[in-house]
């Protein structure tokens, strides 16, 4: 389907969800980046997943139990429950006991909007704006698959030296730190000890960001209710589409059921036949949390979160939660704490559309596999991609190049000193030069070789990378089918020029090994492509590669005249790229990455980043050494 088919079905699933109540010490927007607060009130917005009955062909049971504990006999709007849990009463803020139960301050209310056309009475074809319905709050559900895929996330996060730390929300939202800490610590009992407070503070954060509000809303057209799809499995490199509402209450009209479009970034937990946590590569802004993901047949697929943040950055993991994992994780056991359990509850049918809905799940995984890429010509070149370390304090990526385990990867991995960081004397080193120097070409030389400071050219590398010294250990992990393997590797040849490669060899080389087929001729700039990488949480997470996908925004050359010049032969009127600057999204821990196009072709390898003055990365603008500039290598690597 084009996308403008999407997302005219998606709309009719998309809403938006305020939240007004009284507020006289304006706290309770200070983890929302836009809210209005005046005279004393505060109103926050979110966008929502808007569920006529009878549009679901099979809807979670536990919605029809909320519903009828409720006596809520109209539609449902599901969003995120940051949007409510300001303005839970005091004793029921952070406890999850009370999440069927929850009740809101006194004069706090809850409305939606929704598209005009939905409640069923458009006249002579003309289109009117949307129009605010009543809503209560039913109850505040969590997706337990879900939070421990972030929790997984969050306790690796000090795995390795000087990592900042993550936060839930977004990075535009004014937190003040200090309230946010004091109301973790506040709901703990004094009794616990600093670790077990550190321990429950990520538990906390992963709960928050995948908690689900459920709404009540009066049924909104009941004579033409239209069905909504649910999409089977979610692999890297599908195509995403959100429908939310970014800035929300600021300008309602304006912005409402704006359209977002990205692919998925990554999947969790990691080898896993089942998903239950999406990490999108999709541009998001805030207000779109509770937003309804749908993929490239207009199919349900989930519900996008709250964001995680790196602190003291701008780096935002947008998550998405699969309906998958929302319908398996609200259990019979949840049913249970539902006003007495299911029995006394008016659906009978409960029990055989659980197993209906466990046999559908049953049947769906059996038959895909989690490492189906799509889309799938860029399937090869996504598992040729490897994680490398070195030692217990660096990691970066590797592209394996061929059958006997040859590796491609950046030399600042290895000697990050050369390339702008501080040599292992403690003396700043100095660079001079821009492009290729065309002696590169030569023969490749051993891992003894010296560097010149002339031959050099200045590259921003990850903050991770602390130093290379000859005795750290170096290993690299395959990421292939259900499974990853570690092998040892040493050091076969580092760049003495201007080219930011090294090679490394595997030790012991897995018979099933899949290789990068490279394309030499260069893309130009407007073409799509896709970042395949490592990075941000490191190896400890256990995550697989990450795939984002952008286009070429420049293309760097050498003239012909220039490259004669340097190499004093005929350069056949032509000029050289030296490098590629690209849109895609790339993170400290990508570099040695690859960069492929539709064809699953790769068309360089990731070197850097541009960052801030103040020193952080900007992801979306980065840079790439083309594959013209490493025919060299890829001939040394000899045939697969």
């Amino acid at each position: 389907m084009e996308t403008q088919e999407i997302a005219a079905a998606a709309r009719h699933f998309a809403a938006m969800a305020r939240i007004v109540g009284p507020d006289p010490k304006a706290v309770k927007m200070r983890r929302h980046a836009f809210h209005l607060h005046q005279s004393g009130s505060t109103t926050l917005s979110a966008s929502a997943l808007l569920l006529p009955r009878g549009a679901l062909a099979e809807p979670p049971p536990l919605l029809d139990h909320v519903c009828a504990a409720h006596g809520h006999a109209g539609d449902v709007a599901l969003t995120a429950a940051s949007l409510v849990e300001p303005f839970l009463v005091a004793e029921q803020r952070g406890d999850p006991g009370e999440e069927f139960k929850p009740r809101l301050v006194p004069e706090a209310r809850i409305d939606v909007l929704v598209e005009h056309e939905e409640l069923g009475n458009i006249q002579d074809g003309k289109s009117r704006p949307p129009q605010w319905l009543s809503a209560r709050l039913l109850a505040m559900v969590d997706v337990p698959t879900a939070a421990d895929s972030v929790l997984s996330l969050l306790k690796h996060d000090d795995s390795f030296i000087g990592r900042p730390l993550w936060d839930v929300g977004w990075s535009l939202a004014d937190v003040n730190q200090k309230q946010v800490e004091s109301d973790i610590r506040s709901s703990l009992k004094s009794s616990r000890n600093n670790a077990s407070i550190e321990s429950m503070g990520a538990l906390m954060l992963a709960k928050s960001a995948t908690r689900i509000a459920i709404l009540g809303i009066s049924t909104i057209n009941s004579n033409n209710a239209r069905p909504i799809n649910v999409s089977e499995m979610q692999h890297r490199g599908d195509s995403l589409l959100v429908v939310g509402s970014p800035f929300g209450l600021l300008s309602p009209f304006h912005f409402f059921n704006s359209i977002s479009v990205g692919a998925v970034a990554n999947c969790l937990p990691p080898c896993a036949g089942r998903s239950s946590l999406l990490m999108a590569d999709i541009h998001c802004l805030p207000g779109m949390e509770g937003a309804p993901v749908f993929d490239k047949n207009s199919c349900l697929v989930g519900l996008l979160m709250n964001p995680l943040r790196q602190k003291d950055s701008n780096i935002e993991v947008q998550l998405v939660i699969p309906w998958d994992a929302i319908c398996t994780g609200w259990n019979n056991k949840k049913l249970e704490e539902i006003g007495g359990g299911p029995s006394e509850l008016p659906d009978k049918n409960a029990d055989s559309k659980t197993m209906e809905l466990r046999m559908y799940v049953s049947s769906t995984v059996n038959k895909i596999n989690q490492y189906c890429i799509s889309p799938s010509s860029i399937r090869e070149a996504i598992s040729a991609v490897v994680l490398v370390t070195v030692g217990e304090s660096s990691w970066a990526s590797g592209i394996i190049l061929n059958k006997r385990g040859l590796v491609l990867t950046n030399a600042h991995l290895l000697e990050p000193w050369r390339f702008g960081r501080t040599s292992p004397s403690g003396v700043q080193t100095s660079f001079a030069g821009e492009y290729l120097n065309a002696r590169e070409n030569k023969s490749l030389q051993p891992q003894q070789c010296k560097f010149s400071n002339e031959d050099a050219v200045k590259h921003e590398v990850s903050l991770f990378n602390l130093g290379f010294k000859r005795e750290k250990r170096i290993s690299v992990r395959l990421d292939h089918a259900e499974r990853q393997m570690w092998c040892n590797a040493s050091v076969v040849f580092i760049s003495k020029g201007p080219l930011d490669v090294a090679l490394l060899q595997m030790e012991k080389v897995p018979v099933e090994l899949n290789t990068i087929r490279p394309e030499f001729v260069c893309p130009t700039a407007g073409s799509s492509v896709y970042v395949v990488g490592h990075g941000l949480f490191g190896p400890r997470s256990g995550l697989c590669s990450s795939l984002s996908s952008g286009v070429v925004s420049k293309v760097v050359q050498i003239p012909s005249a220039q490259l004669s010049h340097l190499s004093g032969t005929e350069a056949h009127n032509m000029d050289m790229p030296v490098m590629l600057q690209t849109t895609a999204a790339v993170h400290p821990g990508a570099s040695g990455g690859i960069l492929v196009n539709r064809h699953g072709l790769m068309v360089g390898i990731i070197t850097s980043n541009a960052k801030h003055g103040a020193g952080s990365t900007i992801p979306h603008l980065n840079f790439s050494i083309p594959c013209k500039s490493l025919e060299t290598i890829f001939k040394y690597s000899g045939p697969n």
